[in-house]
């Protein structure tokens, strides 16, 4: 898990516990009120207990206090037993007790908190449905469905289903010619997000507009993701090419983005409908540094 969403995790457990604990607080209260002869025992076990802390602390002899502290525990037991009460606290999950954490290991209630803010960070707009399952076409006998299938089955199975392991860091997926960029942009955040993975799948036109409210000082939803642009394991570009250039933003922002996820190893994915050299001519011959065979996947169509 990233660090990006520890802070949100750790208030929304630290809160639960809180809200637990007050409930039990509560109900042990209006528990007490119906027994107050519990009550009466239990006033007498804490005044037991004081002092049998007194005589501890002046070395006195300690075993009549201790065998009426257990004597008084006893019939608390006893009487709790007769009367099927219940002073449990009650937490919303009753495996880690709101801890998150279950003998050093995530629980799974953290694990579907942690993917519910995956999938709330996960794109600008509504993120496509799409899987692999939705893309895969049956038409094996035209090269170009064939190459794409090729692709398709790398992203899938070296890429998704073994991220961590994945050799390359940078995917450039370029050319008019095949219409499946966007499915399949939508197919790998999903898969990658179904295994707790975290992606920010982001047209170049919406990424753009994070970069320019951040740019500009403004405070909107559009600049609080540009921190993400950065943290996230999965950048997706879809449509690169198409987005407006503005003086010192669009260029300079795109090239740093890139630059900062490549030097932290941080996996970008870019789609788009420009061939290479138009590629070239739109950003410079510094694009071809992120398609270096060293670190990137290239495929053009």
């Amino acid at each position: 898990m990233i660090k990006f969403f520890s802070q949100k995790l750790d208030i929304l457990y630290s809160s639960r516990r809180e809200i637990a604990k007050e409930n039990s607080r509560n109900r042990n209260r209006e528990i007490l009120s119906s027994h107050p002869l519990l009550a009466d025992m239990i006033k007498e076990k804490k005044a037991t207990e004081l002092e049998l802390a007194r005589k501890k602390a002046r070395r006195e002899p300690l075993e009549e206090i201790e065998n009426s502290l257990a004597d008084i525990n006893g019939k608390i037991a006893e009487y709790i037993k007769n009367n099927s009460l219940n002073f449990a606290t009650k937490y919303a999950c009753s495996v880690c007790k709101d801890e998150g954490y279950l003998d050093g290991q995530p629980c799974q209630c953290l694990l579907d908190e942690y993917n519910s803010l995956l999938r709330q960070y996960a794109s600008v707009s509504a993120l496509p449905s799409t899987t692999f399952e939705d893309i895969t076409s049956s038409n094996t006998d035209n090269e170009e469905h064939s190459a794409i299938n090729k692709l398709f089955s790398i992203m899938k199975n070296k890429v998704c289903d073994n991220f961590q392991k994945c050799k390359w860091t940078n995917f450039i997926f370029s050319g008019a010619s095949i219409t499946e960029k966007t499915s399949l942009s939508a197919a790998v955040a999903n898969a990658l997000l179904n295994k707790n993975i975290s992606v920010f799948y982001v047209t170049s036109f919406e990424l753009i507009n994070v970069f320019l409210d951040k740019h500009t000082n403004k405070q909107t939803a559009m600049s609080k993701m540009f921190e993400y642009v950065n943290n996230c394991e999965m950048l997706i570009i879809d449509n690169l090419g198409f987005e407006p250039i503005y003086k010192n933003v669009t260029l300079e922002y795109l090239f740093s983005t890139l630059e900062k996820r490549l030097a932290d190893k941080k996996k970008t994915m870019i789609c788009s409908k420009l061939d290479a050299q138009s590629l070239i001519n739109r950003y410079g011959e510094s694009f071809l540094k992120f398609t270096d065979k060293k670190y990137s996947l290239s495929v053009m169509f």
